[in-house]
């Protein structure tokens, strides 16, 4: 984008075009002169640079025609020249005009459109066919509040204020913004632009795969406390650019940074499209450069790509590798029936057991959703698919909280050391864990009961599961509290194994593996933790963002399997120790009546040739 200033046009005359009673005027641009003819008027009608008779020319403000080359430059050296807020309203206006379905590449860049706007400290809005200009202290008389702007393709723009908002909002416009009471409080002056057909600027972000197919709006405010809370505005789109896209694709509301040069979406909600008014409607909570972005559809096939795959294939073998674990449990208790596990040893594996029976469900949800989706516009859950995403659902609440109770537990039994916590403590806190659950998801069926609340939807092929817009709710919450728990917990044990190291004289193998064994503990639910609050977003997440999100959730559910087996490693160790002790115990035990008896063999022979024992046994005979 080549960004003007006011070198670029020379040698202008002192005559202005904004005098509506000029008969003549010359300027000489890039030193070629050019003479228009004005035509005398007695009054100043509303500038509409527009209604010229040709697509080539535009119109000045005294009615006169030019080309639009001509009418760009001149509204170019306006703006960078003048310090009359009116004048440059009327260059901003003739200047969008002068742009429209021209391959000039002497454009303004969205930064210098938004200090243009800002520096507008009058009362006015102007119109044209090609965009929309205001400029308005918000608090009128009559208790009347200027609160956005609208526009309508072939009519022009409207202000929107308290008055007319209903019946303007529920028209058929293009695009529309409305800032909301309480962010107007202390505002001087709303100012905004709307660009009808920015066709312009449909390039400005290349290294996406990102689309402008909307208007744009431009929106800042000139306030009395320059430390006020943030804004919020409304947003109202129609794709006007490519409205032969579908209008299930992926669309979202970005404003354009200017420091990435890329569209972002921080800040803004969802585009929600509204059927009956066939446009898009979302929320921002700041001031910017707004408009709807288009990205590619992932592509929805009936075959599983990469990562899904992966996914199936990392948690299958995390099951697969619980089932050996209790498979050699059991081999080797019936083999060696003398080095059985003591129940409680095997305590820790719970952990491990419910993120399992969780992969299993989650599974099944996944291959019922891919082999019963009928289409790839289907949105709404089939019954089997719903049934088993609320299992899913209950017995990832249900992970959350037996990982953390385990890691607790442990916790208290080999850091906390004093007093040593009882297994009915454990058993009191896996069942309070279900009753959690089991809560939890009640309030989600509670939810989907209430069908105006749409919180599950069907992403086809791929998964029955929570809506954008309260997935925070019902996933990043739970996973965000049980993340921090379980890393204060980590970090705690943590300290305590170096603090040991540092200081300890001799070596506790049995204490150190089972501190080892509540680090496995918590490393495995933190790593299930920041996977499924990666796949929070990966529902609504696309491009590249969304990919590399994806393959986070794949490999860190994928971990399971492995801390797993480190950890039946540790209890087997463990174990062992513990079983040598007892050898060794018995080893000494037997030693030492082996001993005890020998000695007293031996004093028995002792006796038999001592001369008084046989002295007083001859006396007695």
């Amino acid at each position: 984008m080549l960004r003007t200033n006011s070198s670029e046009i020379n040698n202008t005359t002192t005559t202005s075009y904004w005098n509506s009673t000029l008969t003549t005027s010359s300027t000489v641009i890039n030193n070629t002169t050019a003479s228009i003819i004005f035509t005398p008027t007695t009054t100043a009608p509303p500038y509409n640079p527009d209604i010229c008779n040709s697509d080539l020319q535009v119109a000045l403000p005294n009615g006169s025609c030019v080309f639009k080359e001509s009418g760009l430059d001149l509204a170019l050296n306006i703006l960078n020249t003048s310090a009359n807020a009116t004048d440059k309203a009327n260059a901003l206006i003739l200047y969008f005009s002068s742009i429209e379905n021209t391959n000039t590449t002497n454009i303004l860049g969205v930064d210098q459109i938004d200090r243009y706007l800002s520096s507008l400290d009058i009362n006015l809005d102007i119109t044209s066919n090609s965009s929309f200009i205001m400029a308005k202290s918000p608090h009128q008389l009559a208790d009347r509040i200027i609160l956005g702007a609208s526009f309508t393709r072939g009519m022009g723009g409207k202000v929107i204020d308290t008055q007319n908002f209903n019946r303007r909002i529920s028209s058929e416009l293009s695009a529309a913004a409305t800032v909301s009471n309480e962010s107007l409080s202390d505002v001087q002056s709303l100012n905004m632009i709307i660009i009808d057909n920015p066709s312009a600027y449909v390039n400005i972000d290349n290294s996406t795969d990102k689309k402008l197919v909307s208007s744009i709006i431009i929106a800042n405010v000139q306030r009395n406390n320059i430390s006020s809370s943030a804004m919020n505005i409304s947003l109202y789109f129609r794709n006007v650019l490519k409205p032969e896209l579908d209008v299930n694709d992926n669309y979202i509301c970005s404003f354009y940074d200017i420091n990435t040069f890329k569209w972002n979406d921080s800040g803004c909600s969802k585009a929600q499209y509204n059927k009956n008014l066939n446009r898009y409607e979302c929320s921002c909570n700041h001031l910017t450069s707004f408009a709807l972005i288009w990205l590619p559809k992932q592509s929805l096939t009936s075959y599983l790509n990469s990562q899904d795959i992966a996914s199936l294939v990392f948690q299958s073998i995390s099951i697969i590798c619980f089932l050996l674990i209790i498979i050699h449990a059991m081999f080797t208790t019936i083999r060696f029936p003398l080095n059985t596990f003591q129940i409680y040893n095997l305590l820790p594996l719970i952990s491990s057991a419910t993120t399992t029976i969780l992969f299993i469900f989650y599974i099944a949800l996944s291959m019922t959703v891919y082999t019963q989706t009928s289409s790839s516009h289907q949105i709404n859950c089939f019954t089997s698919s719903t049934v088993l995403m609320f299992f899913t659902y209950f017995f990832l609440i249900f992970m959350f909280c037996v990982k953390t109770s385990v890691g607790y537990f442990n916790y208290l039994r080999f850091v906390h050391l004093f007093p040593q916590p009882s297994h009915r403590k454990l058993f009191i806190m896996l069942f309070i864990s279900f009753f959690i659950s089991l809560i939890w998801m009640a309030f989600a069926v509670g939810f989907y009961s209430d069908s105006s609340l749409d919180i599950i939807k069907l992403y086809p092929y791929k998964l029955c599961w929570f809506t954008s817009d309260v997935i925070y709710y019902f996933l990043s919450i739970p996973a965000c509290l049980f993340l921090l728990i379980n890393i204060i917990l980590f970090i705690i044990v943590g300290s305590h194994i170096i603090n040991h190291v540092r200081n300890a004289t001799s070596v506790h193998q049995s204490y150190e593996r089972m501190k080892r064994c509540v680090i496995v503990l918590l490393s495995s639910c933190i790593t299930q933790g920041i996977g499924w609050l990666f796949g929070v977003f990966i529902s609504f997440v696309n491009g590249e963002s969304g990919y590399i999100l994806g393959w986070f959730f794949v490999i860190f559910n994928g971990l399971e399997g492995l801390w797993s087996i480190i950890l039946y490693m540790i209890i087997r160790s463990q174990q062992m120790d513990e079983q040598k002790h007892v050898t060794a115990a018995k080893r000494l035990m037997k030693f030492r009546r082996f001993t005890a008896h020998k000695y007293k063999n031996s004093s028995a022979i002792i006796d038999e040739t001592d001369n008084d024992t046989i002295n007083k046994r001859n006396r007695t005979l």
